[in-house]
């Protein structure tokens, strides 16, 4: 059976990618079709209830930076930057596990922050020494000078070759890392390492400004089937793709899993890489451009949130240095034996999930007591884990050199994703840009 359609375009998978592509063919006044599997919006980033404590969280914490232009272009189109919080300028609190603290202001002079604002905050580090902070900043003129060439090498091998140290490497560029590529400074490439450093923290204007969502990520893009709707687009959910149709080399549709068939001649694929496998004929898997889907390397995230009977320090959010936990950030709860719930993040988290979830959590309650004095009390007395084995690619230099261009082999075949080449780490940013690049192609 066929569907009637008129679509000018079929988009498969309404996560960041798809959205984008889908709000982008619309503004170039084309009718796209999307199609969900799942009931859900987002992709990866989506919330839902926990059952103990009727709160709402997210599949793993997600914040965004300034330089975020195609996430915003979404986010604005659908009506919805209001739930987003800004910071004026990007401020950082840094706790240790010997309950050390410090503080990173990127402020500038006269609302002129950015690079200027980014040195600044960086010279009024305590915990860096004079060297560390001389050498970064040199590091810094030379990144913004465009001198530095991170070539093929991977991200620790380009620090050390501009003589940053162990220590700054450890202390500095690895959360950086961690937070920004989901892996560690051995693995990730260079490249696009020097590119998150030129964009974000040394960027122009609010560039490296932390956004945060103040909803779940659920509610966040909730308005978006009815934009579509109202602009002329349609949306598919809870019906998954058994095949991309080909003719010829052209594509020519969709089957879907009920066995119904859509008509196009376009299609995005803006689903995961092994996700696209499964749907392609069998033939195509010997083509050079499909076959490299297979080498694809992932890396894991690990996300818990952890309720306490103790109220956490005024702060929104803060780095935690010299831990497994890497992030923490206040979340406001209605479970009524908790006065606090505390969302955390463990990227690049090989090492972690193998652990059990009642021992992440432990461990994890542990480091927030080291860290925080007023918490060294504190019950735990609800917790969850979410492990994502692969939560992100894993750009290293390789990958970096094989991700697939967006406009494949087949004719009328466009692939989005963050894990395409965006030029762009595999983030909200980089998802988004990619569907935006998709629907040029159409």
């Amino acid at each position: 059976m066929t569907l009637n359609s008129s679509f000018d375009i079929i988009i498969l998978g309404a996560g960041i990618s798809g959205m984008s592509a889908a709000m982008h063919c619309i503004k170039q006044g084309k009718r796209p079709l999307l199609i969900e599997a799942t009931a859900n919006f987002g992709g990866r980033a989506r919330s839902f209830e926990d059952r103990v404590s009727g709160d709402i969280i997210d599949n793993g914490q997600h914040v965004m930076m300034g330089c975020y232009a195609s996430f915003f272009e979404l986010i604005e189109e659908i009506g919805m930057m209001h739930k987003i919080q800004k910071q004026k300028y990007l401020t950082i609190p840094f706790h240790f596990t010997n309950g050390e603290k410090d503080l990173l202001i990127a402020k500038g002079f006269a609302n002129i922050h950015g690079p200027i604002g980014m040195a600044l905050g960086m010279l009024r580090l305590k915990f860096l020494n004079i060297r560390d902070k001389r050498s970064m900043l040199l590091f810094a003129l030379r990144l913004k000078l465009g001198i530095c060439k991170p070539g093929s090498m991977t991200a620790k091998e380009f620090l050390l070759s501009e003589e940053q140290s162990d220590r700054l490497i450890d202390l500095i560029w690895t959360p950086v890392i961690l937070a920004t590529m989901n892996g560690n400074p051995e693995e990730v490439s260079a490249k696009i390492f020097v590119t998150v450093l030129r964009l974000a923290f040394f960027g122009s204007g609010d560039a490296s400004s932390l956004y945060i969502p103040q909803c779940g990520l659920s509610e966040l893009f909730e308005p978006f089937e009815s934009w579509m709707n109202e602009h002329g687009g349609k949306m598919l959910r809870s019906i998954g793709v058994q095949s991309i149709d080909i003719e010829n080399n052209q594509v020519i549709g969709v089957t879907l899993q009920d066995g119904r068939r859509v008509e196009s001649s376009n299609v995005v694929s803006a689903i995961p890489p092994h996700a696209l496998q499964k749907i392609i004929p069998n033939a195509l898997h010997q083509h050079s451009y499909f076959s490299m889907l297979e080498q694809i390397r992932y890396s894991p995230i690990v996300s818990l949130y952890l309720w306490f009977d103790t109220s956490f320090p005024e702060i929104d959010l803060s780095a935690v240095m010299n831990a497994k936990t890497q992030w923490i950030f206040k979340k406001s709860t209605t479970m009524k034996s908790a006065k606090s719930l505390l969302a955390l993040t463990i990227s690049a988290g090989d090492d972690m999930v193998g652990y059990s979830t009642e021992e992440i959590a432990n461990l994890c309650a542990n480091e927030v007591r080291q860290c925080f004095p007023e918490m060294q009390d504190a019950q735990l007395i609800h917790w969850k884990v979410i492990k994502e084995k692969s939560a992100t690619v894993l750009i290293d230099p390789d990958t970096e050199i094989q991700r697939p261009n967006p406009k494949s082999p087949v004719d009328g075949l466009i692939i989005a994703g963050d894990w395409t080449n965006t030029g762009l780490p595999a983030t909200l940013e980089g998802a988004a840009l990619s569907g935006k690049i998709a629907a040029s192609l159409i």
